[in-house]
């Protein structure tokens, strides 16, 4: 597997900033406070905000006499990261096996466009 661009040792804690962060786009601490499920405090949210700065996971900006937090890479690249991690930690690292177990699910839906979509990438693996 590649690097992963988020870095592997990530805490609980760290990981549900980077969720956010993933769906929002861009956050502040504020933001972040409130949608963390059993937020800490302010300032214990701050001290994560800033590891993950120091590390390199997240950009800080300020604008508008607030500081904004956003990921160092694009949504899409954090979450094709997460993505390979679940498939090499729960799959053995078989793409086949995880796509299986998520078409497998009850009540999956895909959209007409979906399934050409998938069906392609499928004849693409098969020949490569």
């Amino acid at each position: 597997m590649k690097s992963d661009p988020l870095g592997d040792n990530l805490s609980k804690r760290e990981r549900q900033v980077i969720e956010i962060l993933v769906r929002r786009g861009r956050a502040s601490a504020r933001e972040i406070e409130q949608d963390l499920p059993d937020a800490p405090t302010y300032s214990a949210v701050r001290s994560i905000l800033r590891l993950l700065v120091d590390r390199g996971v997240l950009v800080k900006s300020h604008e508008d006499g607030r500081d904004w937090f956003s990921l160092h890479v694009s949504p899409q690249k954090a979450r094709l990261s997460a993505l390979s991690r679940m498939v090499t930690r729960f799959f053995d690292n078989s793409v086949g096996d995880a796509a299986v177990a998520l078409l497998g699910q009850r009540n999956v839906k895909l959209s007409e466009e979906e399934a050409q979509k998938l069906y392609k990438l499928i004849e693409e693996a098969r020949k490569s």
